[in-house]
């Protein structure tokens, strides 16, 4: 299985971008196009280097060259020299294709571990400069193709796997286009500062035991129970026996039937030692689930993790806030 995964063509290039992302060139890249909302496209930050067709295309040119050389084809010379010119006008046409445009991004708020994060890219062209067969994407992601032809913006989504819990931020965007004879490829590496929460995993646990021992801390409620006397109410057909109150029917006070209560807390705690024995990861993915059927069903609940306690309340405000406890524990607040 180590040797597949070696040699997945996918799993070398998300190895090449991590030992890109802190490497020389990642420095150098964060110099030469800086973190920003948004990019203009220019000879700053576009760089152009021969497609694989165009390094076939200059091998055929160089035999080309030499057998006019050796046997002093004037035609042959014409040819060469045509077919260079062309090639040096597709370096033209293909960075003007591509140059000129404002590149910006918008992400999805947040999603889970596991999920796909949204983000939005969107192209604006300057003038009436057209812009063909762009191509998009994230490490990790599909391509997406589009033009710029008619409209004055265009945009694109892309969905990026989120496998970490926490601020998640899928790296640089890929811009690319090789229009339009496909022998010259012009791209760019743009960081459009996104950024979105990523929650943990929500697990399944048992909800009717947390229930039954959370902490008994915050407002109580009388409901129907069987542990302490509270009233008597008269005597219905149906009643058990058991709650008849016998004393009061002997003084000839008339049939009436024993009411018993149980104070039942209103608020529930989430708190870290619900979980015990299990692993960090484990105990968020469990509180993060407790979190959403709590507030699916409106009940009030406070959390205490460690370095955080948020007292008991409900609402989306509230859920999104514990939420983003959960996913942010133990991290360093992004700036």
């Amino acid at each position: 299985m180590a040797t597949l995964a070696s040699n997945n063509p996918l799993h070398k290039g998300k190895q090449f971008w991590a030992q890109l992302h802190d490497g020389p060139l990642q420095q150098w890249l964060d110099k030469r196009i800086p973190k920003a909302r948004s990019v203009a496209l220019s000879h700053r930050n576009i760089f152009l280097l021969p497609s694989k067709q165009g390094v076939v295309f200059f091998f055929v040119l160089a035999l080309l060259f030499i057998g006019a050389s050796n046997y002093e084809i004037s035609l042959a010379y014409s040819l060469v020299f045509w077919l260079l010119s062309l090639f040096l006008l597709s370096i033209f046409y293909t960075y003007r294709n591509f140059a000129g445009m404002e590149v910006s991004a918008v992400t999805s708020n947040s999603v889970f571990v596991g999920e796909k994060a949204e983000v939005t890219v969107i192209m604006n062209r300057k003038g009436e400069r057209q812009h063909e067969s762009l191509q998009v994407r994230f490490n990790g992601s599909k391509p997406q193709t589009t033009d710029l032809l008619e409209h004055q913006e265009q945009r694109v989504n892309l969905y990026v796997d989120c496998e970490q819990r926490g601020y998640f931020n899928p790296g640089r965007l890929i811009v690319e286009t090789w229009f339009p004879l496909g022998l010259v490829r012009a791209w760019t590496l743009l960081d459009l500062a996104l950024n979105c929460i990523v929650y943990p995993k929500p697990h399944p646990c048992d909800i009717e035991w947390l229930l039954n021992h959370h902490s008994q801390n915050g407002a109580t409620k009388t409901a129907v129970g069987n542990d302490d006397y509270e009233s008597l109410r008269d005597y219905r057909a149906g009643d058990s026996l058991k709650h008849v109150a016998w004393k009061n029917f002997a003084r000839g006070q008339g049939m009436h039937t024993k009411e018993y209560a149980t104070h039942v807390d209103e608020k529930i705690w989430l708190h870290w030692d619900l979980f015990e024995g299990q692993g960090v990861e484990m105990r968020l993915s469990q509180l993060c689930w407790c979190v959403i059927q709590l507030d699916a069903a409106g009940v009030e609940y406070g959390l205490k993790i460690p370095g955080v306690t948020m007292e008991p309340g409900k609402g989306p405000q509230h859920y999104q806030q514990a939420l983003m406890s959960l996913a942010l524990f133990d991290q360093v607040i992004a700036v």
